[in-house]
């Protein structure tokens, strides 16, 4: 059982999860009508990127400022989230978001980069031991680093869902967590599409830089969030036009 928004238990179960192929499709549609909004957010994103990137070249303990590309990230999702609920979005929305949320995306991007490392390092030294105790611990790390994906992919809609701004933080990673459990493999389908839409657009930099992470942001928040609405008992409420 899951909480609700208003604190009572749903008594409606995940009868179904969005089909990949058709949130794809609307989460196309809703990039185009506001790319104008979009795409200059997603430049931003990029540009505090590089600027990370370039600092850590010449200054290598500065990699850890990559964590606060946290703060972007869930400005994106929050207009992501916005335009999904049918809600006025423009970039003051970003910006809003980022400072919102800053603190949340910081501990979330935090956690999430020290279970990375942890589990590479275990990645890295089941190889090195090698045999079936050394294969099984690279493994057992690979799958939790997967996991880890899969709960970013479903925290960030949520977290910075308009309907659950008074649902506390907790509650809401809580619910991310269930959403994976309920449709293990569907999450872990969208994460894998996530991964190469992401991984594609570091060929072609221009497209990380300015379209990938909205796009991917749309796609996460029109899947996960009709999820999370029926786990919650809460009516869908969908763009309208």
């Amino acid at each position: 059982m899951v909480e609700q928004l208003g604190g009572e238990p749903s008594r409606s179960p995940l009868s179904e999860a969005p089909r990949l192929i058709e949130v794809l499709r609307t989460a196309s549609v809703d990039f185009y009508f506001n790319s104008w909004r979009l795409v200059p957010a997603n430049a931003t994103w990029g540009l505090l990127l590089v600027a990370v990137i370039l600092v850590s070249v010449t200054w290598r303990p500065a990699a850890v400022l990559l964590i606060a590309i946290a703060i972007p990230t869930a400005g994106l999702h929050r207009m992501a989230a916005r335009i999904y609920r049918g809600d006025r979005t423009s970039l003051w929305d970003f910006t809003a978001g980022m400072r919102r949320w800053a603190a949340p995306a910081l501990g979330i991007g935090a956690g999430a980069s020290l279970l990375v490392v942890a589990l590479t390092a275990n990645i890295v030294t089941g190889l090195e031991a090698g045999g079936v105790v050394g294969w099984t611990l690279s493994l057992l790390a690979l799958y939790g680093e997967i996991a880890v994906a899969m709960f970013l992919v479903a925290a960030w809609p949520i977290v910075v869902d308009p309907r659950r701004e008074h649902v506390p933080l907790r509650l809401r990673l809580r619910l991310a967590a269930i959403v994976i459990l309920a449709r293990p493999g569907r999450m872990g389908a969208l994460t894998c599409v996530i991964s190469a839409v992401l991984l594609g657009s570091t060929v072609l930099l221009a497209a990380l830089l300015t379209v990938s992470v909205a796009f991917v942001s749309l796609v996460a928040t029109h899947y996960v969030l009709p999820m999370a609405d029926q786990l919650d008992g809460l009516p869908t409420v969908r763009r309208q036009g």
